[in-house]
């Protein structure tokens, strides 16, 4: 496979987001973990410290809520959305 050139369209300066990287320990399925640092996530990624499997997770606002089945385990994660 080669590399694709895209053809450009349009460029904008874009505001850059502020991205939190965050671990939180002994997590459980319906646990909720709040990004005070954020006003919205705009996109996250958790992980699971243990063995680097993705964790379930759904948010709102600056609110993740842990999905999935899991019992006390640290997560690892990145969120990325508007600040304050």
């Amino acid at each position: 496979m080669g590399a694709i050139t895209p053809k450009i369209l349009e460029t904008r300066g874009a505001v850059v987001k502020k991205s939190v990287i965050f671990i939180a320990e002994d997590v459980s399925t319906g646990d909720t973990i709040t990004l005070h640092d954020l006003s919205a996530i705009d996109g996250a990624a958790a992980l699971n410290r243990e063995d680097g499997s993705a964790v379930t997770q759904t948010v709102a606002t600056n609110v993740i809520t842990i999905g999935g089945s899991y019992s006390d385990i640290d997560v690892i994660g990145i969120a990325v959305g508007d600040s304050e």
